[in-house]
This record gives structure tokens, C-alpha cells and sequence, in this order.
């Protein structure tokens, strides 16, 4: 009976999937045939399975990218309210024709789709790109970075369709626009590519597929530079910070362009306007004064037009140097500290906001009928204030200190005394204020490192261990002063001393303190890229020192258990005179452990003969050296050691250096302009105006400042200029794109035309 009951089923199964698969075989041919009318006549006459073939129709149309044929499908399902946007299909994530459309890029599919309510899952963590199958991974990833999708989020949004652009936007507007922001969306899947590109799931091996992802995101930002119509356009655009509440320079999140810096983006950072709108910054938005003494010199006559501006940038730096270090060192610290009986503002709002603060306050004024005004300008405080938010004018002091404290080592450690041990008054003296300095130096690199708007490279971290050294050493010597006796001196003692010991410490920070003036020759454009080869090749070098620690222990190793019967023992005396065989007059270095190790580490740069390994047999004077099996193979040892270590080692160094370099200088513009960005972008932020050792001035003010801070109503960004400039630059760049797609495929037909003609005029 339960046999015969299941038998039915089965059968009852069958019969309804039969005509299921039927329908589903006839839907598929009309679609491939792209009738309209005969589609949606068939799912008419199929009203019981509408809905389902609908989808079917909606997804396999977007598979063979006919957006015509969608569109009239899409169009009908509006009417019969079938579409997401009427309420009708919600599609799963893996069945969703939008993802297909993304992931395979058809633009219009997408945005017909779109049009009809159809929306891409949203990725709100990065937890939810952690997968095993690291393949679905990537085609979410794919999907989900589909630059044009981005785009229609946000052009498409209901608030920005009012063609009124002075409608005020709602709060809870903003808020879901910024969200939306395809500029910090494509910021945040970049990131999204880093961690995928880096984690321990097998995922590295897809690498090269994120990293040409990245490079068309990072298009698209530069691409939207590129349609900007002016610096005012590139400003409000790479101004724009989303979490930005107020008016001063103390905010915590970062700004577009600091966003694209700090995270890496070279390609946006090295673009055009991207540069001339940091210049401007660097220069107070336009605000330095020009203004150069002895004009007259450049206006000789038969100077060309470079030679002019070289003569105008060397007389303003002779006005301006002075001129700031004078300010900085007698004024600025003053001021600042007469500020505090103000508002404590000078170093956190700039002039232009001020200047902001004031006629709001004067339209507050006017509307209470008040008619004092305590933010009147003042001369003084405003002459200082435009001159230290000018960041090009917080470089001089920082490269005035910094030199300074180069030449105070420099002549620190040049005293003529041959014991560092015992200083005279004077250079206890240059001594005390070289280690202040050093102290100053090593508790900002410290600080710098626990900072969240800060990006931290290899210099800071290079800076942080110099300092280490510099100071530890430092108060080590210093302790060693006090507890050795009188008139030590460091030669007499041994170099495992602790005296000595600290000395090299000491020694290794100065030179590391003198190499990091590096850093600064990345500023000038014909250094730039020379140096940025310079410590590729470097970090190629150190690449490599793994390879040569295995291949110079696994040859020690052999070497030691090769030559150990040669080792003198000394328990005994006579074991030398009554060997037959010894190593020969140059390879007694063989004959101590260091003495071979030292042997072969010096090998990795500079070959030698084979008269290092051999050996004599004392019993036959006329041989110079044997070649009996195992002496043999000692030699054979030897020149294997030197071919792969000394031959084919350095000559695969070399050529990874150079690999590195042909790689870098293609690009050494962009590399250049992005690490110079890098170096000139921290001189933004106020805590620059006063360098070390003079940075608690800063820490001082900022005190004040926040206890001073008044709570009223912020003067925030613009946010709805942002949105409706960048909505429109994001149309013009799709408009040209669609231009010159268009060109190209007029090109092609010509081509193509002109091809055929030229075959069928060819003669037989």
C-alpha cells in the first residue's frame, strides 16, 4: 500500500514539472528570438505562472544584454505591477538580474533595471566579504564595485530629480546622500580590496584582479577632477567631509582629498588638479603675498622668461625667510599666548572663517539691534593669524629647527676631546641642549603614532627608532659620566664595555639622524624620483637577505664539518708538527670557526682564489696543494659557494634593482608628486606652527582653545552645493564617455567599411 501511495506521487510530481519544463523551454525560445509582442503574450496567456515568468524573462533578457527587449518586459511588469519598484518581484541575491548586469558591466540593462526598482544587496561590513569560496567572493566584489551603479544611486536619487536646486535638503536627505556618496563609496570597496587582497584565505591569489578593479575606481575619482570647470569646482569637491560639525581645523574625519592620500591613492593624488588645489592650500588659498624686493633685478632686459621666475623665487625667499624666523622666534609665541585672554582661536580657525563668524555675527546683530560687536577685526592679532595659516610659511621654521639641531649633533659629537666621558663646561652645555631637543623629538614621534588623522610611513617609524637610539644612548653615556672613574678614556676600555656598547648606539642614531634629510630632497623635482629609487632598491636588497642567510649557513655548515680536523687543538701541542696534511699559508682563516664564517660573509661582495681553501701536504714539497677526495671536494665547495653567492646572487640583485627601477621610473612623476604631497600635506594641520621643540605651545593652546570653545551654532559646509556639483560632473562624465564610445564605433564601422570596399576592389 505505501509502495503504491509513493508510486502516484511520483508520477503526480512528474505530471506537473512536465508542463513547468515545457513552458519554461518555449519562454527561453521566444527570448531568443527577441519578439516582444510574442513574450508578453505568452506570459498573458500563463497568468497562473506570471509572475515566474516574468523573472525568467527579466534575468535571461539581462544575461544576453538586449535592453530593448528588457525594457518592453520591464515596461509591462510596471503595468501589471510585477516590478520591485511596484511592489511586485524581490528577487534573492543569487537570481537578482541587477547583479548579473553589474557584474558583466551592461550599462543599459542596468539602468532600465534600476529604473524599475531593482537594487544590488547592500555590503555594510567587511565581515560580509569573508567567505571561504573565494571565487563568489570576487564576482560579489565585481558586482558591488560597478562604477556605474554607484553612479545611479546617487544621480538617480529622488531629491536630487528636483530640478530646483535652492530646495533646502533635510537632515535625515543628507544623511542617506552621504551615504550614497559614490566618491566615499569608492574609497570605502578600495579598502575593501586591500583587506581582500591580504587575508589568509587563499584570496592573494586573485590579486591582480582587485588591483585592476582599484585602478578603474581611482579612475573614476581622477575622472570627475577632470570635469571640474575651475579650482572652486576641484575645492568643493575635495573639501568635502562628511562628519565635519563646525568651522575650525580640529576635525577628526577626513576630507576627500585627505581620504585619497592618506589611504594611498596615487592616481588621484598625482592628478593635475589634484596637485594645483594642494599648492593652493599650501599658499593660504591664494593669500600669500607675492611681493618680491629688488624687482627691478628681474626686469633685465635678454633674461628669459625661466631664468625670471627662478631670480622672482629666489628674492621672495630672501624676503620670506628672515622675514618668518624673525616672527616665529620673538612673535608668534607671544601672540599666542595673549590669544589666550581672548578666545584662544588663532592656531584652530583660519581667517576665512573667521571672517565667516564675524558677518554672522553681525547679521545676529543687526536682528537684536545691537550695536557693539566684540569680533571686530584687530590689526595685530590678524596680521599673525593669516601668516600661520599659511602653511608654506610653517616649512621655514620646521627646516630652520631642524638644521639647527643637525648642526647642534654635528658639533656634539666634533668636540676635540678623545673621551666622550668627560665634557668640558661648554659641551656639557651643547650636550644638555642637544638631548632636550632629542627628548622633544622622540615624545612627538611617540604621540604621532596614537594621532588618528595622521599617516604613518616609513619615515616616522624611522624617526621614532632614531630618536630611541639617539636619547637611550644618550642617557646611558650620561650614566656611565657619573659612575666611571676620572680620566677614562673609551679607547683604553673594551668594546664590549657597557661604556662603549652605549657609545654605538649613540653613533648609529646621529647617522640615521642625518640620513633622514632624504626625506626633504623628495621635494625638489629633480631629486624626487632619484631618491624614491634610491629606497626601492633598498627594500629590494633587504627582500633578498632571507636567500643569502640560507645559502651562507647551509655552506658554513659545511665548511665547519668540512675543515674541522684542521682546527688546532689546544690540548694539544704537538698535534701541528705531526700532521701530514694543513691548510696552506692563505687559508689559515680556516682554522677558527670565525675565522671561516668571516671568510665567507665577505665572499657575498668580493670573490677570491682558491688558494683560500687549500691544502698542503707537508710529506711531498713539491705539490702546492692536494687534490686527494676530500681536499678536492673542499675546492669544489668553494666554487660553488663563490658562483652562486658572488655570481649569480649579486647579478640577480642587480637585475631585481633594476627590474625596480624601470618599474618606478615609468611612473616616477606620479610616485614623485604623491610622496612629495605626503611630506608638504602634514604642514596643514595647525600643529605644525609650531615644530619641535616648541610643540607644547601647541598642546597648551589647544587646551585653552577647548575650554574657551563657544557652543553655538556651527558654521557648517555646504553640504547641498557638494551633492548637486557632484551629481552634475558625474553626468558630464558619463556624457563624454557615451561621446567618445559613440566616436569609436563610428571609427570601427568606417574601418570596417572601408576594409570590405578595399577587398571587393581588389583585383582577381
Amino acid at each position: 500500500m505505501e509502495l503504491k501511495t509513493m508510486k502516484n506521487a511520483r508520477t503526480l510530481t512528474m505530471s506537473m514539472r512536465q508542463p513547468a519544463e515545457k513552458m519554461e523551454q518555449t519562454l527561453k525560445k521566444l527570448i531568443e528570438e527577441r519578439d516582444n509582442d510574442a513574450i508578453i503574450k505568452f506570459l498573458e496567456s500563463h497568468s497562473s505562472n506570471e509572475n515566474d515568468g516574468y523573472r525568467s524573462s527579466v534575468l535571461q533578457l539581462t544575461v544576453l544584454n538586449d535592453p530593448e527587449t528588457l525594457h518592453s518586459i520591464l515596461t509591462w511588469g510596471k503595468e501589471k505591477s510585477l516590478t520591485p519598484a511596484t511592489g511586485g518581484d524581490v528577487c534573492q541575491e543569487e537570481n537578482n538580474p541587477i547583479l548579473v548586469a553589474c557584474q558583466q558591466d551592461y550599462r543599459r540593462c542596468m539602468g532600465y533595471l534600476y529604473q524599475h526598482g531593482y537594487r544590488m544587496k547592500e555590503v555594510k561590513e567587511k565581515v560580509d566579504y569573508e567567505e571561504d569560496d573565494q571565487v563568489k567572493q570576487f564576482l560579489r566584489f565585481q558586482a558591488a564595485s560597478n562604477i556605474h551603479y554607484l553612479s545611479l544611486e546617487f544621480t538617480e536619487h529622488q531629491v536630487l530629480q528636483n530640478e530646483d536646486k535652492a530646495t533646502e535638503l533635510g537632515p535625515d536627505e543628507i544623511k542617506h546622500l552621504e551615504k550614497i556618496d559614490p566618491i566615499r563609496k569608492v574609497f570605502e570597496i578600495m579598502e575593501h580590496a586591500d583587506h581582500n587582497m591580504e587575508d589568509f584565505q587563499g584570496s592573494s591569489e586573485l590579486k591582480d584582479n582587485y588591483n585592476f578593479i582599484k585602478k578603474k575606481l581611482e579612475a573614476f575619482t581622477g575622472g570627475i577632477l577632470t570635469q571640474c570647470r575651475g579650482m572652486h569646482e576641484v575645492k568643493t569637491i575635495l573639501d568635502h567631509n562628511p562628519d565635519d560639525d563646525d568651522d575650525d581645523e580640529l576635525d577628526d574625519a577626513y576630507t576627500n582629498w585627505q581620504e585619497a592620500l592618506f589611504t594611498g591613492h596615487k592616481d588621484i593624488v598625482s592628478h593635475p588638479n589634484f596637485q594645483q588645489y594642494l599648492w593652493r592650500k599650501m599658499t593660504g588659498d591664494g593669500s600669500i603675498n607675492t611681493e618680491i624686493p629688488f624687482k627691478f633685478l628681474t626686469d633685465i632686459p635678454n633674461l628669459g622668461s625661466t631664468t625670471k621666475s627662478r631670480m622672482k623665487r629666489v628674492l621672495w625667499n630672501i624676503k620670506n625667510f628672515p622675514l618668518t624666523i624673525l616672527t616665529f622666534l620673538f612673535c608668534y609665541p607671544f601672540v599666542v599666548l595673549a590669544d589666550f585672554l581672548r578666545k584662544g582661536d588663532i592656531l584652530f580657525v583660519n581667517p576665512k572663517a573667521l571672517e565667516a563668524r564675524r558677518l554672522k555675527e553681525i547679521e545676529n546683530d543687526m536682528e537684536n539691534q545691537q550695536t557693539e560687536n566684540e569680533s571686530s577685526p584687530q590689526g595685530c592679532f590678524d596680521y599673525f593669524r593669516k601668516r600661520m595659516h599659511i602653511p608654506l610659511f610653517r616649512m621655514i621654521p620646521y627646516l630652520f629647527t631642524k638644521v639647527t639641531y643637525l648642526i647642534l649633533l654635528f658639533v656634539s659629537i666634533w668636540h676635540k676631546g678623545h673621551s666622550m666621558l668627560e665634557p668640558n663646561f661648554q659641551e656639557q652645555i651643547l650636550l644638555s641642549i642637544t638631548f632636550i631637543i632629542s627628548i622633544s623629538y622622540l615624545v612627538d614621534d611617540t604621540v604621532q603614532l596614537f594621532r588618528t588623522k595622521v599617516f604613518n610611513s616609513f619615515w616616522n617609524y624611522f624617526s621614532l627608532l632614531t630618536h630611541l637610539l639617539l636619547v637611550g644612548g644618550a642617557v646611558l653615556i650620561y650614566v656611565s659620566y657619573q659612575f666611571s672613574p676620572s680620566g677614562t678614556n673609551l679607547a683604553d676600555l673594551s668594546g664590549n664595555s657597557a661604556e662603549n656598547v652605549r657609545l654605538a648606539l649613540f653613533s648609529f642614531g646621529a647617522g640615521m639622524e642625518f640620513f633622514s634629510v632624504m626625506q626633504w630632497l623628495t621635494l625638489l623635482e629633480t631629486t624626487g624620483p632619484m631618491v624614491l629609487c634610491v629606497l626601492h632598491a633598498i627594500k629590494d636588497a633587504l627582500r633578498m637577505v632571507s636567500i643569502y642567510i640560507v645559502l651562507f649557513v647551509a655552506h658554513s655548515i659545511a665548511f665547519i664539518s668540512l675543515y674541522k680536523p684542521f682546527h688546532p687543538d689546544p690540548t694539544n701541542t704537538t698535534q701541528q708538527l705531526n700532521t701530514t696534511y694543513v691548510l696552506a699559508k692563505n687559508a689559515n682563516a680556516l682554522k677558527s670557526q670565525r675565522g671561516l664564517i668571516s671568510t665567507l660573509f665577505w665572499r657575498i661582495i668580493a670573490s677570491a682564489g682558491p688558494e683560500m681553501v687549500n691544502i698542503k701536504n707537508t710529506m711531498d714539497p713539491t705539490d702546492d696543494f692536494s687534490l686527494e677526495f676530500s681536499h678536492l671536494m673542499g675546492l669544489v665547495l668553494w666554487g660553488i659557494y663563490q658562483i652562486i653567492v658572488y655570481v649569480l646572487m649579486l647579478n640577480l640583485l642587480i637585475a631585481v634593482m633594476n627590474t625596480s627601477y624601470s618599474e618606478l621610473w615609468q611612473n616616477a612623476q606620479r610616485e614623485s608628486k604623491y610622496h612629495k604631497s605626503k611630506f608638504l600635506a602634514k604642514f596643514l594641520e595647525p600643529l605644525e606652527i609650531f615644530p619641535v621643540p616648541f610643540r607644547w605651545i601647541y598642546y597648551l593652546a589647544r587646551a585653552v582653545y577647548a575650554c574657551k570653545k563657544e557652543k553655538k551654532d556651527p558654521i557648517k559646509q555646504d553640504k547641498k552645493k557638494y551633492f548637486w556639483l557632484l551629481r552634475e560632473l558625474i553626468l558630464n562624465k558619463q556624457e563624454a564617455e557615451y561621446e567618445k564610445s559613440d566616436d569609436d564605433k563610428m571609427n570601427d564601422l568606417k574601418m570596417d567599411i572601408f576594409n570590405e570596399l578595399r577587398k571587393i576592389n581588389k583585383p582577381k
